[in-house]
């Protein structure tokens, strides 16, 4: 089995060396990385008029639509040689991070010749990628060790060989380095202690399994509260200063999930059984990995994974997985990412502590053209509907379109419900009359392998300060209500505790008092929670209970719901394992702290320099409703 490994990946080396597409690629990628720090902040805006020739405006710096749709060509070109697809979602982050792109682009060069930040020798770039080589290098699994680390011996090796080609990754390094220097002069390179690895390492690896309640705040239905003109602007008083805005925004949103039918599962399923079924399945999985799974992560080591214990995988792979023996292959296994066809290579240890190397193909279920359609179609006509002066909610119900709701007042600085930041949505926001509708398609976030259509329509739009209570009228109703569930489902949490702490289980303490109990498995602080999502306030309260066993007071969520939790076991700090990496996590604490405190200068430069983006302008321009009358 070691020499197939080793076989496998001294072949994918000695193959892909000869690829210069793979340095264009990693070279295009850590380019944009470089500019595109901040994208999305804009900095001081202007809404003076500019050519329609320009996508935008830095202080007296033209940007062109040439230059702007070259740069969205690029990306795209990476994409296509990394044989990715680009999805719809991913082609309005596109535009907006590639425009920012180029602002940032704009001000490090402008900053660069005010500071006389000359140009570097071959010597200093030589010495560059030898002290610090290039994500390019680093990330390749050609240089990296069984276990993941990187091989610098053999990097070392192959970068004095005068038959290598370096020239790509030596001009993309010459490239990077006046950015480098420009840092350097920015801010010193913080020194990191101990003591700090050690909270990241254990953010990083400790796990926790707990049980949960969780009470909704729409179930609690048996309260009365009072909405009387008087009780409302007592609370809108109460809470002036909750509304207080920089310039804000409500609107109304709902999305479209474009989920895969059974139809389409269907279609994958037979895919998966026909691998399964292949006589060389075993002997060639490489080459199936490499050629069907939809995991990038992995497919190009053919399917390899790092090793792995209980609790790290979803539960279908982890328990198909830990069933299997060495040498076996098993599925195809359903899991939300797709069919995975599982190949056990080894096992080492036994019971909790026991650890799984294994390679897999994953083949992931997909909406179909038609499924997509459906729901774009249903998108159009709600759009279609509202425009000739339907009522929004109405609309929603008669299509029976489910996830829908009206926001709270949103800044520029807010996320947009279901949209995130969207550059194009928010110049709606600003810039267009009441009642403007759009549609986007987006990531869904419990799904985030799936994507849905959103509908925005501006609602209203509030000026800066404190709006006069008729202007938020019904979102003071809205939020009394909540406040009022939410303090009914805190009281439920805590006759809960009382409960168990009287020596009821957690189960019947939830029946007791309404709510619904659950566990979580072993989670990191980071991971996403089947029913949770990834919420850092969950995971924060169930990692800081002490002792397992012991119960958290009531926490209450961003989106209303309260939990109740309980700590049922936590990993133990592996000092040789912190040892081993210590040195790894300070680097990377150190340019993360070097990054941030460049990002706060360079954010300060985009705060003060007069951007205009005009992408949007005639798009989203304010109609005269008197004129059109």
């Amino acid at each position: 089995m070691e020499e197939y490994m080793a076989q496998s990946e001294m072949l994918k080396f000695l193959r892909k060396r000869m690829k210069a597409i793979f340095w264009f690629t990693a070279i295009v990628f850590i380019g944009l990385v470089i500019f595109g720090w901040g994208a999305g902040i804009t900095g001081r805006e202007s809404r003076g008029q500019i050519d329609d020739n320009l996508a935008g405006k830095v202080e007296n710096h033209e940007i062109t639509y040439m230059a702007y749709q070259d740069a969205i060509q690029r990306e795209y070109e990476q994409a296509y040689s990394e044989n990715r697809n680009i999805t719809e979602s991913e082609q309005e982050l596109i535009r907006d991070r590639t425009f920012y792109t180029l602002v940032n682009r704009y001000l490090a060069t402008r900053e660069m010749e005010e500071k006389a930040i000359d140009k570097t020798t071959n010597a200093l770039v030589y010495q560059s990628i030898l002290r610090d080589p290039p994500q390019a290098i680093t990330q390749n699994p050609n240089f990296r060790n069984e276990d993941g680390t990187f091989n610098r011996q053999l990097f070392e090796t192959y970068l004095r060989d005068p038959n290598v080609d370096w020239l790509p990754i030596e001009m993309m390094v010459r490239g990077n380095l006046p950015f480098e220097r420009l840092q350097q002069l920015v801010g010193t390179l913080p020194i990191t202690t101990n003591m700090e690895a050690q909270v990241e390492y254990m953010f990083r690896n400790e796990k926790a399994k707990g049980s949960y309640i969780k009470y909704d705040p729409f179930v609690a239905e048996d309260i009365e509260v009072d909405t009387s003109d008087r009780a409302v602007q007592a609370y809108y008083e109460a809470n002036k200063e909750k509304y207080r805005s920089e310039g804000a925004s409500i609107v109304n949103h709902a999305l479209i999930p474009i989920v895969p039918t059974p139809e389409d599962t269907a279609e994958v399923k037979v895919l998966a059984d026909t691998l399964m079924a292949k006589n060389n399945i075993i002997e060639d999985f490489e080459y199936f990995a490499e050629n069907y799974s939809d995991d990038a992560g992995s497919k190009e080591r053919g399917g390899l994974l790092v090793w792995f214990g209980r609790g790290q995988m979803v539960a279908p792979f982890e328990e198909a997985a830990f069933a299997a023996d060495s040498g076996e292959i098993v599925g195809p296994v359903l899991t939300d990412f797709g069919y995975h066809i599982i190949y056990v290579l080894d096992k080492n240890g036994e019971g909790e502590a026991e650890q799984i190397q294994a390679a897999h193909i994953l083949l992931s279920i997909e909406p179909s053209i038609d499924t997509e359609n459906r729901a774009k179609d249903l998108a159009n006509n709600l759009i279609f509907e509202v425009e000739d002066g339907e009522n929004f909610f109405e609309v929603c119900e008669a299509l029976e379109i489910d996830s829908i709701g009206q926001s709270a007042p949103i800044t520029n600085n807010d996320p947009i419900p279901y949209v995130g930041y969207n550059e194009r949505i928010r110049t709606m926001m600003k810039e267009a009359n009441p009642g403007a509708i759009e549609n986007v398609v987006v990531k869904l976030r419990e799904r985030p392998l799936l994507e849905g259509v959103a509908v925005v329509q501006l609602h209203k739009r509030f000026d800066k300060g404190v709006p006069s209570f008729i202007e938020v009228r019904d979102q003071v109703v809205a939020d009394l209500i909540m406040d009022a569930r939410k303090n009914a489902i805190i009281d439920r949490a805590r006759r809960a505790g009382q409960l168990m702490a009287s020596g009821s289980s957690m189960a019947e303490a939830a029946e007791a008092t309404g709510g619904v109990f659950d566990t979580t498995g072993f989670v990191a602080r980071y991971d996403w929670i089947e029913g949770v999502g990834m919420n850092p306030k969950f995971t924060g309260t169930l990692f800081g209970i002490r002792e397992p066993g012991r119960i958290s007071l009531p926490v209450a969520l961003d989106d209303g719901s309260v939990y109740i939790l309980r700590l049922d076991d936590k990993t133990e700090f592996s000092a040789e394992d912190f040892n081993r990496q210590v040195g790894q996590i300070k680097s990377e604490i150190a340019q993360f702290n070097r990054n941030n405190a460049y990002e706060r200068w360079f954010a300060n430069l985009r705060e003060n320099a007069e951007i205009i983006d005009n992408r949007f302008a005639e798009q989203f321009a304010p109609i005269d409703v008197e004129e059109t009358e």
